[in-house]
């Protein structure tokens, strides 16, 4: 079983406009409303690839509610320890004209002490049933910068063959990679933040996974968005080219999706590099969708044979 973990849970909700004018009156032709935070994302592309997951972390208030509520009607597996705080509600505005995404998040809720300490007891008793566990998101308030880094070492020594997966950013990111997780995520602005210099080109990226690599991480994902996916396991890094879509309707949630497609692959047995071509197939799927992580698995499965890798010198 893969367990999601997502602290910041929220609901997202996408509103689509043909011409999105700002300081003044803009009517929507779409509005969805999906239960959200990046775990939960990673969550719904595992299961509608008919992996077993579990989503878990906090979910508050009526917003809470409404997230459990979501995930239960879709049929997503989940366990969420309630806190009193209103969970967050993230809007992407989707500019069809301009094929821009416009996102603005609500602030984060703080969880207390108490609260902590029933995660944590929940958490106890689903890591020593995980194949793998993925931390996923920014933290909320009232919470450490060390959050994930405690969770990691504490799920390691509940279940010392479980495979442990980060992508969050900023203070919790560079805390939490302390634990050497198995993977991690991070897309450009996170690693050059990572870094603390900018990275310039395929090569610097290159450079920057070695060095993760040689920290101790196993498999290090760096999406680039529209540029593709450098990736580096196994002590060598690699370059996988992007995959052209007829239309991009959104692109929240992608490297949700990218991580999904490779924690489902890697969990049926797959090698790495079968695992993160099927990621990056998944990504490209969410591209197509208006909300993030309604992957279509058949389109998955065409996109496959399609990634191309070649190893980055």
């Amino acid at each position: 079983m893969i367990v999601t973990v997502t602290l910041n849970a929220a609901i997202d909700k996408t509103i689509v406009c043909k011409n999105l004018q700002l300081g003044t009156i803009t009517r929507a032709d779409e509005v969805a409303a999906v239960a959200g935070g990046k775990g939960i994302n990673v969550a719904r592309s595992i299961h509608r690839l008919k992996g077993e997951v579990l989503a878990t972390g906090f979910a508050g208030g009526a917003n809470g509610y409404l997230i459990r509520k979501l995930l239960a009607a879709e049929g997503i597996p989940h366990r969420f320890t309630k806190i009193t705080a209103n969970s967050r509600v993230c809007l992407a505005l989707v500019d069809t004209l301009r094929q821009t995404v416009t996102e603005v998040y609500e602030p984060s809720p703080v969880v207390e002490k108490d609260e902590w300490a029933s995660f944590r007891e929940l958490l106890g008793a689903l890591a020593p049933q995980a194949s793998f566990i993925t931390f996923n998101g920014s933290l909320p308030g009232g919470l450490d910068p060390g959050a994930y880094y405690d969770l990691i070492l504490w799920c390691r020594e509940l279940n010392p063959g479980c495979k442990i997966a980060l992508d969050t950013s900023g203070a919790a990111l560079r805390a939490g990679i302390r634990a050497r997780p198995d993977l991690i995520k991070p897309n450009r602005d996170e690693l050059e933040e990572l870094c603390g210099y900018r990275l310039d080109g395929d090569q610097a990226y290159g450079e920057a996974v070695r060095q993760l690599m040689a920290d101790g991480i196993e498999l290090v994902l760096v999406s680039l968005g529209s540029a593709g996916l450098i990736f580096g396991c196994q002590g060598s890094v690699f370059k996988a080219e992007p995959l052209r879509v007829p239309e991009v309707k959104s692109t929240v949630g992608c490297g949700d999706a990218l991580l999904g497609g490779v924690l489902c692959r890697l969990a049926a047995g797959a090698d790495l590099m079968t695992a993160v071509k099927y990621g990056v197939a998944a990504a490209t799927s969410n591209l197509t969708t208006k909300s993030p992580g309604y992957i279509d698995p058949d389109q998955v499965e065409a996109l496959y044979p399609k990634v191309c890798i070649r190893p980055l010198d």
